[in-house]
């Protein structure tokens, strides 16, 4: 058996991994990627607002700066998300 399934309390695993520095994020922070998430959302609410004035020319600029960086936009109904690659 190995150690890691003697271990029968999960707090215990999470404790050991934040004495390391890890899993300190939540899972959405972690696929994003960390960073500055402020920033992106900012550039995400530009990017509606030249939509929204149908200014085209502006919002594709602004997804293409943001893929650029390895961010890729998804737009839905409910609004626009966001990932890295």
């Amino acid at each position: 058996m190995s150690r890691l399934s003697a271990i029968e309390d999960p707090s215990v695993l999470r404790a050991s991994a934040n004495l390391l520095g890890l899993l300190q994020s939540s899972e959405e922070e972690w696929f994003r990627g960390g960073g500055d998430a402020s920033d992106v959302d900012a550039r995400i609410a530009k990017r509606a607002e030249a939509k929204k004035n149908r200014d085209f020319a502006t919002a594709d600029r602004i997804r293409d700066e943001l893929k650029a960086e390895g961010i890729v936009l998804e737009d839905t109904a409910a609004g626009t998300t966001w990932r890295r690659e």
